[in-house]
């Protein structure tokens, strides 16, 4: 082997071993966040019940008394912000391990390019299916 197709393959590996450490990545951000939504969904669905007409929450690492309404409205959009970030991290990650499986000489994932019908489609299957 010469020493330009080592170079090469040496090359290649790394590019790999890259993409694979960003999915990586991306994977363990995305366990995060969504661990996070989760807290948020139960701390915002405590606070709806709740029949006080103040709730203690924290921002950042300060924990603060304030209206029921105030704090369900933060809680909603910081909700809207994580579900904004994992369908972004979501999005990266599919060009990445498509980026992967290219440099590894294997064909695209096929499971990432799915999109829902839309209604003409539906109406359509509807009308050729008798549902």
């Amino acid at each position: 082997m010469s020493n330009s197709e080592l170079d090469k393959s040496i090359e290649l590996i790394t590019k790999t071993e890259e993409l694979a450490d960003k999915i990586l990545a991306n994977k363990h951000e995305l366990t995060v966040l969504d661990k996070r939504r989760q807290a948020t969904r139960e701390a915002l669905r405590l606070v709806e019940k709740s029949e006080e007409k103040k709730a203690w929450i924290t921002i950042g690492s300060m924990l603060v008394k304030m209206s029921k309404d105030k704090a369900v409205e933060l809680l909603k959009k910081d909700q809207q912000q994580i579900d904004t970030e994992i369908n972004l991290i979501y999005s990266k990650q599919k060009v990445l391990v498509n980026k992967h499986r290219d440099l590894e000489f294997k064909s695209p994932f096929s499971g990432t390019n799915i999109k829902a019908l839309d209604r003409h489609e539906i109406s359509a299957l509807k009308a050729n299916l008798h549902l």
